[in-house]
């Protein structure tokens, strides 16, 4: 069950980690109006909201949201998440996660990423990229005891996405982000671990959403740990070995493939999550 609640968590928004305390700083711990008002794009630009439910054994035990707006270059992305009913009540999480970015044909690139946790550390995490220096600044405050055996490389964490950038490169694959959805290995740095989404195309189908049936991508998603993981962290071999999977269905008129289903299933007990709600606008 914990696996499933931190593992969810990071395919959603990601959490905890890594270096440098900035003192005398007490951030606010709520983000900003525009990253949670309702969508209302601008001319060029297309912005979405996806509500998201996610359960175990048929039991509702997290929310969370994935909103965002981007237009032929540039994204502004924000999520939260947090545990409810039974799942609040094995484990409370609760945290909220923004990437400003650009982007083009080859990938995105996250120019700054801040992520909130709401519990009683009230651990805040900044990523600020300078694509100058090659470089990414990390801040936790406070800060986690251990940056993994090994810790990321500086390369490594530059070279990797935050995961909710990583999400809307999936997400823009096949329209904005050359290449075919579902065929490629992102590549991840949530301020401590760095790891690969390693994607296998397992068929394509049609699926149902809301009384509408669309063309549809299944995808296999296999979470590869590569560095900056505590051995307790670290997933055994049935974890390893079991993807999760996840169905894009294509949206052209938006630009997107739209993650609609995630479902992982282990010995002894399978999660799923869906999109409950979504909405999608042009400017």
């Amino acid at each position: 069950m914990k696996r499933f609640l931190l593992g969810t968590a990071a395919l959603l928004t990601l959490a905890m980690s890594a270096a440098a305390e900035k003192p005398n700083e007490k951030p606010n711990l709520y983000p900003d109006n525009r990253y949670v008002a309702p969508i209302a794009p601008q001319p060029g630009e297309t912005a979405f909201n996806f509500k998201l439910s996610g359960y175990v054994f048929g039991i509702k035990m997290i929310k969370a949201r994935y909103k965002g707006v981007f237009d032929d270059q540039n994204y502004s992305v924000y999520s939260d998440l947090k545990t409810s009913g039974l799942g609040a009540m094995l484990k409370k999480l609760r945290i909220w996660a923004t990437t400003e970015g650009t982007y083009d044909g080859l990938g995105v690139y996250p120019v700054d990423h801040t992520q909130q946790n709401l519990d009683k550390k009230s651990r805040r995490v900044e990523m600020d990229y300078d694509y100058g220096q090659n470089k990414v600044a990390v801040s936790v405050v406070p800060p986690n005891g251990s940056q993994g055996i090994p810790p990321a490389s500086p390369k490594e964490r530059f070279e990797s996405d935050d995961v909710i950038s990583a999400i809307l490169k999936m997400m823009l694959t096949g329209h904005g982000v050359q290449g075919e959805v579902c065929k490629d290995t992102v590549k991840v740095f949530d301020s401590k671990q760095h790891y690969n989404l390693r994607m296998e195309h397992a068929g394509n189908t049609t699926y149902k959403y809301e009384g509408d049936k669309y063309q549809a991508v299944k995808c296999h998603v296999y979470y590869e740990p590569v560095s900056g993981f505590d051995p307790e962290d670290l997933p055994d071999t049935e974890e390893g070995g079991t993807p999760v999977v996840v169905y894009f269905i294509n949206r052209p008129e938006y630009g997107i493939q739209m993650p609609v289903k995630f479902t992982y299933k282990i010995s002894g007990f399978k999660a799923v999550i869906k999109v409950k709600d979504a909405k999608l606008i042009k400017g």
